[in-house]
């Protein structure tokens, strides 16, 4: 026997369903709260953050998990010793319903100490992505933080020098149709697939031949010295595969973030040490769905030590 809910439970059920993700009301909350986070960092508000995230929001910033409305302001203050004029200024915003990709710079000095590193007076102009989740009410309720640590920790003991700080401003997003978004979405797994069953030819055709790619602060030119660093990271780890582990797309651009997978031999025995690894890419598209330039986030530090 077939049980009918009555119309207005069914009402009910629709509603909730299209307010988190369908709703443009929705949207432009979640893209003003985005935009809001890093201002309030800037201006050293970090409490007023605390008013934007869920009770018991999930953060995992550079591999370190914090629970916790709480324990999320005190990690974003940590940086407040080394860096007190510390300025995290947005470059990207891309709002895909309750998704947010974020790329960004960080930029400040080095006017205390920084783990055992004393106080250097050095700049830094550090890349960063974030992935924010939102709850309905808008609110942050998970966070994936990946942070170019490998370059901040250069930039401050002076094996790179920073002699002025890169000009910063939010990049525009161009209005496309939802056939195109679907492109997009489609394309980033595509990347991902392309790398896990190295399909490096198809992998080389999403991009334009000239296409500026950023990897780490080195700014490559078209998809070939790219693939080429991935095949020697292969050589390395050569069961190394990426777990999917966001997709965000709006207007002409989209952005993943990763688990970098693999296991290497430990010495001449049989043990094996597994390799762990987060990573994000920003991309631009073209109408015709190539990509036109990326920015590529990781901790190489991270991933060298893990490989020894």
């Amino acid at each position: 026997m077939k049980i009918l809910l009555p119309p207005i439970t069914l009402l009910i059920l629709s509603f909730n369903l299209n307010a988190q993700n369908m709703n443009s009301e929705y949207t432009e909350k979640v893209r003003n709260n985005a935009s809001t986070f890093h201002q309030n960092f800037s201006t050293g508000d970090f409490e007023k953050n605390g008013e934007l995230v869920n009770e018991k929001i999930y953060v995992n910033s550079n591999n370190a998990i914090v629970i916790g409305r709480h324990n999320f302001i005190e990690r974003i203050k940590r940086f407040n010793t080394p860096f007190p004029t510390l300025q995290l200024k947005d470059r990207i915003i891309i709002v895909d319903e309750n998704q947010v990709g974020l790329l960004y710079i960080m930029q400040g000095t080095q006017d205390g100490p920084y783990g055992n590193i004393p106080a250097s007076g050095n700049k830094i102009n550090v890349y960063a992505a974030e992935f924010f989740t939102m709850d309905d009410d808008a609110k942050m309720k998970e966070l994936l933080t990946i942070t170019q640590l490998d370059q901040l920790m250069k930039q401050i003991t002076g094996a790179d020098q920073v002699a002025s700080y890169e000009n910063v401003t939010l990049l525009p997003i161009k209005k496309t149709d939802a056939d195109f978004k679907r492109t997009i979405k489609n394309n980033l797994d595509f990347y991902v697939q392309n790398f896990n069953s190295r399909d490096w030819l198809n992998l080389k055709k999403m991009f334009l031949p000239d296409a500026p790619i950023i990897v780490n602060g080195t700014v490559f030119k078209g998809a070939d010295p790219l693939i080429d660093q991935l095949k020697n990271l292969v050589s390395e780890v050569p069961d190394m595969t990426y777990l999917l582990i966001r997709n965000v797309a709006e207007g002409d651009r989209g952005s993943i973030a990763y688990e970098v997978h693999g296991t290497i031999n430990q010495g001449t025995t049989l043990n094996k040490k597994l390799v762990d690894v987060k990573q994000g890419i920003h991309f631009q598209f073209t109408p015709e769905g190539k990509i036109s330039n990326a920015v590529i986030i990781f901790n190489s530090n991270d991933f060298q030590s893990q490989l020894k």
